[in-house]
């Protein structure tokens, strides 16, 4: 998923976080979590770039919990959140 890094929009992919984990049966508080480290990780990856640029956003569920590949501008990151999540 894409989302725009100008306002309102990039605050769209933090909150996207905090439900992915919610749905995939994660507490509040690793929502909350997850919504943080994707929002600081975007921060890092966007660091410099224009504002019209998006930021890539691909979420995976994993045995341990979930993790998120954040790119921008060719720069990347991964986030991980430790949460149960069911086997599909």
């Amino acid at each position: 998923m894409l989302v725009p890094l100008a306002a309102p929009y990039r605050a769209l992919a933090p909150d996207l976080a905090s439900r992915y984990a919610e749905l995939s049966g994660g507490s509040a508080e690793a929502a909350a979590a997850l919504a943080s480290a994707v929002n600081a990780a975007i921060d890092r990856v966007a660091a410099g770039a224009s504002p019209h640029a998006t930021v890539g956003l691909a979420f995976t569920p994993e045995s341990s919990g979930i993790r998120v590949e954040l790119s921008c501008d060719g720069r990347r990151e991964s986030v991980d959140v430790t949460i149960p999540v069911p086997n599909r």
